[in-house]
């Protein structure tokens, strides 16, 4: 695709609240044709997308649910706690303080020893896969 109509169909993709990479729009069926644009096509393939807005509501809840004392921050504790408590078929070792702290500074981009929001959200957004509606 051209480089402008390439601007301008990620412009429309924002504008829906999907964020289009290059390989996107190279999988983006046919939607030109003799200088016209196939609306309907391009909104089928829209729909394969989550909007911003759904994704953000997904990872804020998962957050809060991490989030036990709704202080708006992952502690470590809280991610013994929540590792401690995932269903599991073999005997499940509790974390020790130092691999519970470690799972903190993989995410604590800040270095204020704790998960926020916007850590967590860049953490599990970090391949900027596209997710599909279900």
């Amino acid at each position: 695709m051209g480089d402008d109509f390439s601007c301008q169909v990620k412009k429309m993709a924002l504008a829906m609240g999907a964020s289009l990479s290059d390989k996107d729009l190279d999988l983006l069926p046919e939607i030109r044709h003799h200088g016209s644009f196939n609306y309907t096509k391009f909104f089928e393939y829209m729909q394969q997308f989550q909007t911003l807005e759904e994704r953000e509501q997904h990872i804020r809840k998962a957050f809060q649910m991490l989030d036990k004392d709704g202080s708006g921050f992952i502690e470590w504790n809280e991610i013994k706690y929540i590792l401690s408590t995932v269903p599991s078929t073999k005997p499940v070792v509790p974390l020790s303080d130092e691999e519970a702290e470690a799972i903190i500074q993989a995410a604590d981009v800040d270095g204020d020893g704790r998960i926020d929001f916007q850590e967590f959200s860049e953490l599990v957004t970090k391949e900027k896969i596209p997710n599909k509606k279900k």
